[in-house]
């Protein structure tokens, strides 16, 4: 195994635990309890983050600019033709 996969399984895991720790915030009843889901998601987010950075340093995670007719090509795609949609536009 090399260091890209196990960062790679690292990172999948820490999005499954992320969001196991939203979901018991969200249904925590007990002020405690609900506090300690939050502490914990706030740790897990900032490894998570520390982990994509330690990535992209490493240069197994790699991000680009996207050109900008690029996004308003797919944001065309996206768009909904219905009937009612282009109605509510005039």
């Amino acid at each position: 195994m090399n260091d890209k996969y196990l960062m790679e399984n690292v990172m999948f895991g820490s999005k499954v635990i992320t969001d196991l720790y939203l979901h018991g915030v969200i249904e925590s009843t007990n002020e405690n309890v609900n506090g300690t889901f939050m502490k914990a998601l706030n740790e897990t987010l900032k490894m998570h983050y520390d982990l994509f950075k330690e990535m992209e340093n490493n240069e197994f995670y790699s991000l680009s600019n996207v050109d900008e007719s690029k996004i308003k090509q797919k944001k065309k795609s996206l768009e909904c033709e219905c009937t009612n949609c282009l109605e509510k536009e005039n």
